[in-house]
């Protein structure tokens, strides 16, 4: 004979609390990360802008139900060391570019094909290559990112290429 749930508790109650308080906790750590990011970035100034851009971050990550996904540590100290070297690298080659006449400038739009699926690498990758002395990443369309390139002689595809697979260790692919 089948038990009967009880009439003081719904059927589903026992099952529905974690999830439901699980998903409270998890809105309550992502705004203490976009507080913790304004802090950071603001220097710990203009509260009046930062928290209600902080629980606008919270409801539209839960909205979108966007997760945090762990990451992997030793992915991460790669990709910090990748990126400072060819940050300082790239930045003292622009500069002697825009101070010495004679060295080769050669702008000019360039595609490049992603081998990665995983959306967030994508667009992670596309703002990064911005960041990166000589090269601007305007969008990505299918599997082409389109760059513009500082000097389009210069071996800029194996950098991107090198942020793309960091990107990939860290975020994994889909």
């Amino acid at each position: 004979m089948a038990e009967q749930p009880s009439q003081a508790e719904p059927p589903c109650a026992s099952h529905d609390a974690p999830q439901r308080s699980h998903t409270l906790a998890g809105m309550l750590i992502d705004f203490c990360l976009w507080i913790g990011l304004w802090a950071l970035l603001s220097h710990g100034q203009g509260w009046a802008f930062g928290i209600p851009l902080a629980a606008l971050a919270t409801f539209a990550a839960a909205r979108l139900q966007l997760a945090w996904r762990p990451l992997r540590l030793r992915a991460f100290g790669a990709l910090l060391v990748f990126f400072l070297r060819e940050l300082f690298s790239g930045g003292w080659d622009v500069a002697r570019r825009a101070l010495h006449p004679r060295l080769p400038v050669d702008p000019g739009w360039q595609t490049f094909s992603l081998t990665t699926r995983n959306p967030r690498v994508r667009l992670l990758l596309s703002a990064m290559v911005g960041l990166l002395p000589g090269t601007l990443s305007s969008h990505f369309e299918a599997n082409i990112l389109h760059v513009h390139a500082l000097d389009r002689q210069q071996d800029w595809q194996a950098t991107v290429a090198r942020l793309e697979q960091l990107l990939t260790d860290l975020l994994g692919e889909q």
